[in-house]
């Protein structure tokens, strides 16, 4: 178990952040721009173990947001190489879509950073159940020894994490992004 020692504010301080804070928000909610016309959205899920709850609560109440979405599950980024996962699931195993496939290529190209892919059949993931209901996905993780590297270890900590590795696997994911 770790601990940390979190400063004490004085209020007008936190009343400060408070509103900061709340202006932001107001700023993304009216934010409009002629050269943006895709909606992101980035969720944690939380803990996901293997029943998947944060995900089955995710699409219960989304699930009419979310057609016609490409949905992307990034993990262990700062670790391992990166990949796309081409084949996934427990039950049926599904590859990764043509269009997964090419908007990885169109952001290795601006990139130069070109993941690898990894085969994930015989095990489920945020992707593989959302592609299983019918929904686009693609799974981007940091891979080790052909699993999600670090998941679920004594060893997935903040201090394992490249930093640069980090940084280029997001820059990878803001050019995909863009695409």
């Amino acid at each position: 178990v770790q601990t940390c020692a979190l400063p004490i504010l004085d209020e007008g301080h936190q009343a400060d952040e408070d509103q900061q804070v709340a202006e932001e928000i107001e700023q993304i909610y009216h934010f409009r721009n002629p050269l943006y016309n895709t909606e992101i959205w980035f969720v944690a899920l939380g803990s996901e173990g293997s029943a998947h709850d944060g995900t089955k609560a995710f699409l219960a109440d989304h699930a009419d947001e979310l057609r016609g979405a490409m949905i992307i599950e990034v993990e262990s980024l700062g670790v391992g190489e990166l990949c796309l996962a081409d084949n996934e699931g427990r039950l049926l195993p599904t590859p990764a879509s043509s269009r997964a496939k090419r908007y990885t290529r169109t952001a290795s190209a601006a990139t130069g950073i070109m993941p690898g892919t990894v085969d994930l059949a015989g095990s489920d993931s945020a992707a593989s159940l959302l592609q299983a209901a019918g929904y686009q996905t693609m799974h981007l993780l940091g891979v080790e020894d052909g699993a999600p590297a670090l998941k679920g270890s004594a060893d997935d900590v903040l201090e394992n994490v490249d930093d640069l590795l980090f940084d280029d696997n997001v820059n990878f994911l803001m050019e995909l992004l863009k695409k």
